[in-house]
């Protein structure tokens, strides 16, 4: 019996030996299992040996919003995963988790959470599907009239769109190159509008770009540059709110577009815009003049999204906040926060501007009064111009150095309109005199010549500057001529009346909202 007894203790001491690398290879990591689910589940750990075996035990049970802890040994190489099934057999998604994982983590409590998707009757559908919707939902359809091809952001409605000219003001435009030529007018007394009509609607969709269908190419292209835009991944929960209004300009008994155009302001106005225009007869198709009468606008846009990833089998995630799992029509997906995010907001974006055009009674209208008030101040210029060349020759004459050497012809003051012509051939063949330098002698002469001599350097420095300032004149009364007789010979109100087809008083045009911005 002894020895039985002895070789019963040897053997177990041997195997001892043996087992014992084996065992001293084993770590222990303690897990957090959480239930943030409704429903009660059994929890399931999987262990896929290194060598290949794999090997499933049950944990334990864990009631709705339960959390236990648990300490669980595993090999170098090996991996571990938790799931759970609830009462209707619905598996959870698997956590997984790599020995070498969770020895750089050794220190701390893994947390895990048993997720069952929720059961929806979650779909996403195409960018077709979304398209659709877009185009026959009354309010966003909007968003389908911008130029997708150019369309790197929806922040362009923002940038572009926003701060612009009240309904009434008149704006001067040069369509060739699409700038205002002078500081629009604003409305004043004829400040006055109203919203004509105000829609608003919202648009809930789940959405896969990557999935295609058979619908609007065109419309589908456009909601995938918008999904770039807002750097949503392939599948998203999107949501539309937008409201929008039609703004009017509305006249009133006391300001009537008549009574505007008899308005002071108005009138200077349009003075100044035939005055940008350098040739009528020609360059009349360059020019708009403009009276911003309506705005589409967008009182209000938000997009609100959120993005879903895919499950796969056994996805590595760290779970340690809450999120939203859906069994959907694309399998298992997940997001990483239960509340949608804000993607873009607008304000008060101008969408579409309509206009009168006014050009017509600008060129035809209104150019005789125009036309006659520029002659008139062109006219005024040239007198005040003659009128100082007189008198710049006058001193001229007065402040000649050498009466000997130069004789200057002095102006007849009973003759009432002196002819400018001689003074201008004289001034044309003047030059400035040069000033003498002092004598530096010991003589005793030297005093008295230095006097003369800073006498005539004295009035050597007045004769060049009024000869500097008639070679001035002369140039200011040629171009004054020139502007004269270039507004004098031209005839707008023929070239213009058949060949532009203005709409009239009581129509609209669409015109570029480039121009309504202020800068």
């Amino acid at each position: 019996m002894k020895i039985h007894a002895i070789y019963r203790i040897s053997l177990l001491v041997l195997l001892g030996c043996v087992m014992l690398p084996f065992v001293s290879m084993a770590t222990g990591f303690k897990f957090r299992i959480t239930n943030p689910g409704k429903n009660k589940v059994a929890v399931f750990y999987r262990i896929n040996q290194h060598a290949g075996e794999v090997r499933v035990k049950p944990l334990f049970n864990l009631d709705p919003g339960q959390v236990k802890e648990k300490e669980l040994s595993i090999r170098k190489g090996d991996t571990i995963a938790f799931y759970g099934q609830d009462s209707e057999d619905q598996t959870s998604i698997t956590i997984r988790r790599d020995f070498a994982t969770l020895d750089k983590q050794k220190s701390t409590v893994q947390n895990i959470q048993i997720i069952v998707p929720e059961k929806t009757n979650t779909s996403f559908e195409s960018l077709e599907g979304l398209s659709v919707k877009l185009e026959h939902n009354k309010v966003l359809n909007f968003l389908l009239r911008l130029d997708s091809t150019s369309m790197s952001s929806l922040s362009m409605l923002e940038k572009n769109f926003q701060n612009v000219y009240p309904l009434g003001t008149f704006v001067f435009v040069d369509v060739k190159t699409n700038r205002l030529l002078l500081p629009p007018l604003e409305p004043s007394f004829w400040n006055n509008s109203e919203n004509y009509l105000t829609i608003q609607d919202s648009l809930q969709a789940m959405v896969d770009k990557d999935k295609r269908g058979m619908a609007n190419a065109q419309v589908a292209y456009f909601v995938a540059k918008m999904f770039d835009s807002l750097r949503v991944n392939s599948t998203a929960e999107l949501e539309f709110k937008a409201r929008i209004s039609l703004v009017r300009w509305k006249p009133t008994a006391q300001a009537n577009i008549y009574q505007i155009f008899n308005d002071k302001s108005f009138q200077d106005f349009l003075q100044n815009c035939y005055a940008q225009i350098d040739n009528p007869d020609k360059e009349y198709q360059r020019y708009r003049l403009y009276f911003l009468s309506s705005y589409e606008r967008i009182d209000d846009l938000e997009i609100y999204g959120r993005q879903f990833y895919n499950f796969g089998n056994e996805t590595d995630l760290s779970l340690a906040s809450p999120l939203q799992v859906f069994s959907t029509n694309l399998g298992v997906m997940y997001a990483k926060t239960k509340t949608l995010s804000n993607y873009y907001s607008v304000q008060g974006a101008v969408l579409r501007t309509k206009a009168h055009d006014f050009t017509s009674l600008l060129f035809n209208g209104f150019k005789s009064n125009v036309k006659r008030n520029i002659i008139a101040e062109d006219q005024a210029t040239e007198r005040r111009i003659s009128n100082d060349i007189l008198d710049e020759y006058k001193s001229l004459v007065a402040y000649n150095p050498d009466p000997q050497v130069l004789t200057l012809q002095a102006l007849d003051d009973k003759e009432p309109a002196p002819s400018l012509l001689p003074i201008r051939t004289t001034v044309n063949n003047l030059s400035p005199y040069s000033v003498l330098p002092a004598d530096t002698s010991r003589q005793v002469t030297a005093i008295a010549n230095n006097q003369r001599i800073n006498a005539y350097n004295n009035k050597v420095k007045f004769f060049n500057s009024h000869l500097i300032q008639l070679n001035k004149l002369f140039r200011e009364l040629d171009q004054t001529d020139a502007d004269l007789g270039k507004i004098s010979a031209a005839a707008p109100e023929k070239s213009f009346s058949g060949a532009v087809n203005s709409p009239g008083l009581l129509n609209e045009i669409e015109v570029n909202s480039d121009i309504v911005k202020k800068e």
